[in-house]
């Protein structure tokens, strides 16, 4: 398959898994380029149709993927090929793991702290399940940057501005050209926990020490820059930041 731009990766589950492919594969190097992955005991927490999972196995990892949604997670294990005994798909209802303490060495949450209801909770489980020294890697969107309400096959603009009765009527009032539903668009919207930059900084503070930080503008497939200067705008930095992207090591 040809390299998938963001309206192809609509298609399709399989057009969606391959574009995010794209996607995870920044992230996976963001770590591997100082980092070796092979036989490292990773987790890829909300692991959806499994693109970051994916690219874990073909760096040797031995890889365990979380999801609450039961039907991605069967997808997941579908569309990813590569040694399945590296790999294992656990159905999770929530913030708490199914894991013992010190279990991981590499931890990943891509596109998905802005979804749990309870991050804090997320954070002290990943302290918990993480051995000393081990890495967490945390990438998202924060909610008051312009695209934080994540319908970007709807609009470009901050529509999360407005009352939450008109932002239904928006994605109710036409279907999206995907093959995800209406209803999948709104749960997501309505799943956002307006995770701000600097709570999440001081999450991790305590148990973690910073290796790198990046406060990211981007226009998917056009450009993207890192601007570390916006982490100095305090309660700012959010409307100025479109992904936000964290290294961590655990002390």
């Amino acid at each position: 398959m040809n390299k998938i731009g963001f309206k192809e990766s609509r298609i399709s589950e399989k057009h969606y898994f391959e574009w995010r492919k794209n996607r995870a594969q920044s992230a996976v190097n963001r770590i591997s380029g100082n980092y070796e992955l092979k036989n490292k005991v990773t987790l890829d927490i909300g692991c959806g149709y499994g693109a970051l999972s994916s690219i874990l196995l073909s760096k040797g990892a031995k890889v365990y993927a979380t999801e609450t949604d039961k039907s991605k997670l069967d997808s997941a294990e579908k569309l990813i090929k590569g040694n399945k005994k590296n790999i294992k798909y656990l159905h999770v209802k929530n913030e708490i793991l199914p894991f013992k303490d010190k279990f991981f060495e590499v931890i990943f949450l891509f596109d998905v702290i802005e979804h749990v209801k309870k991050p804090e909770i997320m954070i002290e489980e990943c302290e918990r399940i993480l051995k000393p020294e081990g890495l967490l890697y945390v990438e998202f969107t924060p909610y008051y940057s312009i695209t934080g309400h994540h319908l970007y096959d709807y609009t470009k603009l901050p529509i999360h501005a407005l009352p939450k009765s008109l932002i239904k009527k928006i994605v109710f009032s036409k279907k999206a050209k995907s093959f995800m539903t209406q209803e999948y668009y709104w749960e997501q919207f309505e799943s956002l926990n307006k995770l701000r930059i600097e709570k999440f900084q001081k999450m991790v503070e305590k148990d973690f020490i910073k290796v790198n930080e990046r406060f990211i503008i981007k226009y998917p497939e056009l450009f993207e820059i890192n601007l570390g200067f916006i982490n100095y705008f305090g309660f700012f930095k959010d409307y100025l930041t479109m992904s936000y992207e964290g290294l961590f090591k655990k002390t």
